[in-house]
């Protein structure tokens, strides 16, 4: 097996392509999710594991750093297909000693494993994986994945007979969202892209919660989407947008990340629609289910849960290795003292980058 650490564009192209179709793929692997974190100045890289010179795994890597702090994130993974569990404990021995030689203090890396037999062909069997370093996250500003909240497709060939497995509610509420003459449209060029995003952080704005700015994220969206690696759909009624959801395509499922409607009186239950047109889209694919993604609000979790989820919490999903302890020690302390939230994070990192 050959390691390739790289950023050339043929290889990116190559690794974002493995993802789309690997079923332990996920979108925060895609090069250009990766390139995303260049707003805060941070770096990336992508190792590619070849053999017989086909990609048989790998992982992709943010870089960050400011000042003389450097840490190596691994979000998701690494992973390799079906067949090539033996060389797992290969790949994650090499991530300590890349992340050295790259000077960072800290490395840190998340495995999707699980016991779950729904999910079993995007995930890794606790049994078939030797962990190295010591459990936790002590990095939280690279998004690192610790779960899949799946929407499963079980034996249904449609939409039609899954709604039929909804419950009353969800039924009525999916109902009288489209009875308000809602236009969907998936958008498809960089203005589309920008309108639909504005109904995302407008909702996040009035929810006094953190999203990323379109002009941070607008390279990553605008590319995913035009290379249909993503769908950014927006909800028109009279010509005005009330609402907005996106989701990426990797993994063989699409992956719900973000979303906002416009609060109405009476409630237009548009957010019912939005995940219903990716559950919709998920059967066009050809998905045997939708991720509609972990986490949120107290009301948002509750509301997921309502198109019957099963939420699936990876088994000790994040490891990590002090490489520097005195470096990560003053790194903590400083830490704690200037970072209060992700937008102060965001803000922070712009100013010094």
């Amino acid at each position: 097996m050959e390691f390739l650490f790289t950023k050339d564009n043929d290889w990116l192209q190559k690794w974002d392509d493995f993802l789309l179709s690997e079923n332990r793929g996920s979108h925060l692997l895609y090069s250009d999710w990766l390139q995303s974190y260049k707003s805060y100045g941070f770096d990336f890289e992508v190792c590619i594991c070849v053999e017989n010179q086909k990609i048989i795994g790998g992982f992709g890597a943010v870089i960050a750093k400011k000042s003389f702090f450097k840490f190596y994130i691994i979000p998701h993974g690494p992973i390799v297909t079906d067949g090539f569990e033996n060389q797992l404990d290969a790949i994650i021995n090499k991530i300590k000693i890349r992340a050295k030689e790259k000077g960072c203090c800290y490395t840190q890396y998340s495995l999707p494993i699980s016991n779950e037999t729904e999910i079993k062909n995007k995930t890794f069997l606790p049994e078939t994986i030797n962990l190295i370093g010591k459990k936790g996250n002590l990095f939280k500003y690279v998004y690192s994945n610790y779960g899949i909240n799946w929407v499963g497709f079980n034996i249904t060939n449609s939409p039609e007979e899954l709604l039929i497995q909804m419950t009353s509610q969800v039924r009525r509420n999916i109902n009288l969202s489209y009875k308000n003459n809602a236009e969907i449209i998936f958008a498809t060029t960089e203005e589309e892209c920008k309108l639909a995003y504005k109904s995302i952080e407008d909702n996040a704005l009035e929810g006094n919660y953190a999203v990323r700015s379109f002009e941070d994220f607008k390279e990553t969206i605008v590319n995913l989407v035009t290379k249909g690696k993503a769908h950014l759909l927006f909800v028109k009624i009279d010509n005005e947008i009330k609402g907005a959801g996106f989701a990426v395509n990797s993994g063989n499922c699409l992956t719900y990340i973000s979303g906002g409607t416009k609060k109405e009186k009476p409630d237009l239950k548009l957010g019912y629609l939005i995940h219903w047109e990716f559950i919709k889209k998920s059967y066009e694919l050809g998905f045997k289910g939708y991720n509609i993604s972990m986490g949120g609000s107290k009301g948002v979790v509750e509301f997921k849960a309502k198109f019957n989820t099963k939420t699936i919490y990876f088994v000790e999903p994040h490891r990590h290795i002090i490489l520097k302890p005195l470096i990560f020690k003053i790194y903590l302390i400083l830490n704690s003292i200037f970072v209060k939230n992700k937008k102060t994070i965001s803000v922070l990192l712009k100013r010094f980058k």
